[in-house]
């Protein structure tokens, strides 16, 4: 009996450190993720440090690395914004019709779920 009780608290144990895992790991990719959103210029920060660290560039690389991700970044603003109308139409749209199909209950935690990530439709802030 008692190596049953063992065994279950050690189950238990792991079992917790496996979800406080998940958990942890879901919310730190969810910061992130909110982070390369709103303020994309820290992303390339942290991108050029990384790049600088494992390939250990010389300073006239770094110029040109962080030119080129500098130039790409403002590519994509420019394309985000291009694409975004006809990306909250098609999101609206997927919305609507999931909407249609839930239940009562369903509905009132699928409008919360969608204020939680009302700011992924949200125009980022200016670049600086």
């Amino acid at each position: 009996m008692k190596t049953f009780k063992l065994l279950a608290l050690v189950t238990l144990v792991f079992l917790a450190g496996a979800a406080a895992g998940v958990v942890g790991t879901r919310l730190v990719i969810r910061h992130w993720m909110n982070t390369a959103i709103q303020r994309p210029e820290n992303f390339q920060l942290l991108l050029e440090r990384n790049l600088r660290w494992q390939l250990h560039l010389d300073p006239r690389q770094r110029v040109q690395v962080h030119r080129i991700l500098t130039d790409a970044r403002v590519q994509l603003r420019d394309l985000r914004q291009q694409y975004r109308p006809q990306m909250v139409v098609v999101l609206t749209n997927a919305e609507t019709q999931i909407s249609a199909i839930l239940t009562p209950e369903q509905e009132a935690r699928f409008e919360q779920m969608q204020q939680q990530n009302q700011h992924f439709l949200q125009p980022a802030q200016p670049e600086r």
